[in-house]
């Protein structure tokens, strides 16, 4: 789980950086604009990241089912067997449902985050 958070860190801030290069974050006064840039950042960052990592959301989810451990040897185990048995379907089955409850979470953090961050600053 760890690796998701990091890979969504990295992108955060990257993107933070690009949207701050391109005007969309002025860190004077808060306008709608700079809210949604914020918003918009952070939820991107957390749909690649999640998108990325999702295969081993899966993976740790079907690992602590009650007989899985008769089914799956180990995390690389169960990942190639859902591969060859479900294909990309099985690897990314329920990322609908994850991303519409962890994005929306992810942005609102992060927004008050850099607002806390702003106010303490000012």
């Amino acid at each position: 789980g760890a690796s998701e958070t990091v890979i969504q860190f990295v992108i955060y801030e990257r993107l933070k950086l690009l949207a701050s290069n391109a005007g969309y974050l002025k860190h004077d006064s808060w306008d709608a604009s700079e809210v949604l840039a914020y918003l918009g950042t952070a939820s991107a960052a957390k749909l690649l990241a999640s998108s990325m990592t999702y295969p081993h959301e899966v993976a740790r989810t079907r690992l602590r089912e009650e007989l899985s451990h008769v089914r799956y040897k180990g995390l690389v185990h169960c990942l190639r067997t859902v591969w060859k048995e479900e294909g990309r379907a099985g690897l990314y089955a329920g990322m609908g449902t994850h991303l519409l409850r962890v994005v929306p979470n992810t942005a609102i953090m992060f927004f008050v985050y850099e607002a806390m961050i702003r106010s303490v600053l000012a």
